[in-house]
């Protein structure tokens, strides 16, 4: 009975997620309120497509679920629906607030992956929705943190201004999917970053920050590409 609970929270959860998301975002101030250097182009955002389809699977998935996959769900627990309710009710809390619930979100979410990764299940099924879905809210997290500074009249923090934080996070942001491909063998994480970046450097006209852009999507693919090919050549 707990188990079937957990599941129809979950549920729950990720209603509220998309009533929040489409059908009341529209009427908040949201991210696109203010124009910043990490802002990708519009068509990026429309991977929450992807990302509520995989979640849906999963959670319906899980009613209908054997042993191993009742274990994935008591393990992970409140986190997941705790980062779907934070998640929604960051786009319709105003634009200031909804930096706390993004990185909130973020920070769920970041637990949910480690305890997926530490279960060693026999599929990677298990992560796929969540690899997706933490590397876009990593992005969502950067680009929110620029419009609520905008949105608040601050062109300075620590003495760096925007430009500056942008070529920090984003370089940051790069190394981190990199990270996680070699420290996670995580192929999907660094390729939600591979759409982002390039989705910043088809919309942004600053050139310091479509080389970045540029620059980690090249390597990322670079480095994927060169890890798969490895793979390919010793198993024949």
């Amino acid at each position: 009975m707990k188990l079937l609970m957990l599941k129809l929270f979950n549920l729950a959860s990720f209603i509220y997620m998309i009533v929040a998301s489409v059908f009341i975002a529209d009427f908040s101030s949201g991210m696109g309120s203010a124009e910043v250097y990490v802002m990708p182009a519009p068509f990026a955002f429309s991977i929450w497509s992807l990302i509520y389809l995989l979640l849906f699977l999963l959670i319906m998935k899980s009613f209908f679920a054997n042993e191993e996959e009742d274990l994935f769900v008591s393990r992970i627990g409140l986190w997941f629906p705790i980062s779907m309710i934070l998640s929604g009710t960051s786009v319709i809390v105003g634009t200031t607030p909804a930096i706390l619930f993004i990185s909130l979100s973020l920070l769920t979410l970041c637990i949910v992956y480690t305890i997926i990764q530490g279960l060693y299940l026999s599929s990677a099924k298990y992560r796929v929705p969540f690899s997706i879905y933490l590397g876009w809210t990593s992005i969502a997290t950067i680009v929110d943190a620029f419009v609520v500074l905008k949105a608040n009249g601050i062109e300075e923090l620590f003495s760096i201004g925007e430009l500056g934080w942008s070529v920090i996070l984003l370089t940051t942001g790069g190394l981190i999917a990199l990270a996680f491909y070699f420290l996670q063998k995580d192929l999907l994480f660094p390729f939600v970053f591979v759409w982002g970046y390039g989705a910043i450097y088809l919309y942004q006209e600053n050139e310091l920050i479509k080389f970045i852009a540029a620059a980690f999507v090249v390597i990322i693919l670079f480095i994927i590409s060169a890890g798969l090919w490895k793979k390919i050549q010793k198993g024949k």
